[in-house]
């Protein structure tokens, strides 16, 4: 079921020019002085690894840690975050059409399972517990790890597929760098962006903008129509995005200071699924969000601690051609959390994690204004009785206004066996919650407030290998097998009064294995990187105590059994290339696998030219998306587009130090 204000769909006024965002572009431009003659580069341009892989203290964890490479997240700068996701990881996105709602699963979990932090702030709303992928930017100086399953409690709540963490690095004694942008493309596209930084020894600042605005009127082929086939343009789809973002942060001795702040408005029209070939919607959405973030970290000889506060207010308006349906959605979240850590020896570490959440949010379809406080404390501990051999345990206890909460527990142990190679071997074990969003317990009609957490146990273990010889050759590989089984899922299920009642009705056995494997080598003065990935997830319904229900033993919808995707990157000097392929299996729309929706198949192009002169460095950047023109559905009755093309200019004026 989809609920209006559960903010599945919004909807805004007339398509406004970011003259804010504009003016600052402007500014910037007429700032940077002319560029001197260009030249080509006389050598290799650095561009960062288009692999995915784990950074050497992450490929120790016990669970599995991706972190994507640099080069990937420059590469997608002015994309979203789902775009970003879907090339270069595992990870199920969910799209309802182009620059609709996103949201992503992991490890065959739901979309509200997956946990989304923004410099420690959990981005999931109050409300309806999702995190719109689509309103997420990829920006320069972010960094983005994936954790998949339960495992890691470092969060003060939990989540039951896995969490995405996105961070804004401060690049300490990175010089002074200035940067504008231009991208356009198809169907009336068209994105600018500026970025200014300088990082010192002891202080660094950033301050990203951009906007993006597109008709959005693509052609369409939908082959699964309930009307037969409709071929057509898409109508009422047009999009509008603006956004700030600024970073500081300041260190002396063994002490930092880093505050971030982000501020995104956007605008954007919702075209509804597509059943007929005239479509006559007039809806909108706007979302306007307000974060805030700042972090002191110390580290002593043997005492580390940090303290983290911050706060975010989101306004998410939908307007509907019927002005009575009309809706505001309102919240906010206030944090604090402090952390200390302590080394017993050179082999054990203790760690103590606090924290306090208040959340509340108003909404039309609320008796009143929802509040509550969320409470937890943690304790872990990390060992390394041998070489090359970790152990790791953490317990966590929430406290949540008017529900009772389970404790929480993980612990894994990894091994490293460095012979001919590296070898990690790993496993672990879980047990986690996920408390009820407000609408679940406070919509009207049909939300219960006598709801439950929902539930999930698992495990998992995986081999990691990875060879770098003299020559420079490397090869990496990784195998992983997990299980969980989730129980007091909630559903909206259809009442005897033919009111939807939220009600812990479901269970869900998930099993599933991951392969990833990358190679890098140079081949006549070529540098040739490559990446597969595949990953089998059976995510069956268990349980359902539904009347009538048809779904036990079946694959949860929007699921899909079998996902791969390879990636092939080249770069010479000045030139660089690359060539991104995906493919989902079937993807059942009903629960009891009688529809569904065929397999995805989509390949990405993408080429780009550095040229260098002095301090200044012009990029031009071209990007097919959807290459082979496939026809393409995420959600039924909401196509993608057909091939589009992108072309992206970005003028760079740089004195990074050289030791970079």
């Amino acid at each position: 079921m989809i609920k209006r204000s559960s903010a599945h769909i919004i909807r805004t006024p007339r398509i406004r020019q970011p003259l804010s965002a504009v003016a600052f572009l402007l500014i910037s431009f007429l700032s940077l002085p002319s560029m001197a003659q260009d030249s080509f580069i006389d050598d290799t341009v650095n561009i960062s690894a288009v692999t995915v892989t784990a950074r050497a203290s992450a490929r120790l964890e016990p669970y599995t840690v991706i972190r994507i490479e640099p080069g990937i997240i420059s590469r997608n700068e002015g994309n979203d975050l789902a775009t970003l996701l879907q090339r270069s990881s595992l990870l199920n996105v969910k799209r309802y059409g182009n620059h609709g709602l996103a949201s992503v699963s992991i490890r065959g979990m739901s979309g509200s399972h997956t946990l989304v932090t923004w410099n420690g702030l959990t981005l999931n709303t109050p409300g309806n517990g999702y995190s719109d992928f689509t309103l997420i930017p990829v920006l320069p100086g972010s960094s983005v790890r994936i954790i998949s399953g339960g495992a890691d409690m470092a969060d003060m709540t939990g989540f039951l597929g896995g969490k995405v963490e996105l961070e804004s690095e401060p690049l300490f004694g990175s010089g002074r760098e200035a940067s504008l942008s231009f991208g356009a493309g198809s169907y009336g596209s068209f994105s600018p962006s500026a970025s200014v930084s300088i990082g010192g020894d002891h202080a660094f600042a950033r301050l990203s903008a951009w906007a993006d605005w597109s008709r959005n009127d693509f052609r369409f082929v939908n082959h699964d129509a309930p009307q037969g086939e409709v071929a057509g343009r898409r109508t009422n789809a047009s999009w509008n995005s603006s956004g700030l973002m600024g970073d500081i942060a300041y260190r002396k001795g063994t002490s930092t200071v880093t505050m971030n702040l982000w501020v995104n408005d956007t605008d954007r029209e919702l075209p509804g699924p597509v059943t007929t070939v005239q479509q006559d919607f007039d809806e909108r959405q706007t979302d306007r969000s307000f974060r805030g973030v700042i972090t002191y970290s110390a580290g002593y000889e043997r005492f580390t601690t940090s303290v983290t506060a911050g706060g975010s207010h989101d306004i998410n308006r939908y307007y509907h051609q019927i002005p009575a349906n009309n809706g505001n959605n309102i919240s906010s979240v206030a944090m604090i959390r402090v952390k200390a850590g302590y080394r017993l020896s050179s082999k054990t570490y203790l760690e103590v994690r606090a924290g306090d959440s208040y959340e509340q949010a108003k909404s039309l379809s609320y008796e009143a204004e929802e509040k509550r406080n969320l409470f937890s404390l943690s304790l872990s501990g990390k060992s390394t009785p041998l070489p090359g051999l970790n152990i790791m345990a953490q317990a966590r206890q929430v406290a949540v206004t008017g529900i009772r909460v389970a404790p929480e527990f993980t612990a894994g142990v990894s091994w490293m066996l460095p012979h001919n190679g590296e070898h990690i071997i790993k496993a672990s074990v879980s047990s986690n919650t996920k408390i009820p969003c407000l609408n679940d317990l406070f919509w009207i009609p049909g939300g219960n407030p006598d709801l439950i957490p929902e539930r999930s146990r698992g495990g998992e273990a995986s081999w990691s290998f990875l060879r770098i010889s003299q020559t420079g050759l490397r090869n990496s590989l990784d195998v992983v097998l997990h299980v969980s089984r989730a129980s007091n899922l909630i559903q909206w299920v259809p009442g005897q009064s033919g009111i939807w009642n939220a009600m812990n009705v479901r269970e869900v056995n998930v099993i599933g294995t991951e392969f990833r494997a990358g190679t890098e080598q140079t081949l006549h003065k070529w540098l040739l990187r490559g990446t597969a990935n595949y990953a089998f997830t059976r995510s069956v319904i268990a349980r359902s105590d539904i009347a009538n229900d048809r779904s036990a033993g079946r694959q949860l919808i929007y699921i899909p059994v079998n996902h791969a995707n390879l990636t092939i990157n080249a770069v010479r000097k000045w030139f660089n290339t690359g060539l991104t392929t995906s493919w989902e299996s079937r993807r059942y729309t009903a629960s009891d696998n009688s529809e569904w929706l065929p397999h995805i198949f989509m390949t990405d192009a993408f080429a780009g030219i550095d040229i260098r002169s002095g301090k200044f460095i012009w990029k031009t950047e071209v990007e097919v998306n959807n290459l082979l023109n496939s026809t393409l559905e995420s959600v039924r009755n909401y196509p993608m587009p057909l091939r589009t093309i992108k072309v992206k200019i970005t003028l760079t004026l740089s004195d990074k130090r050289k030791s970079e």
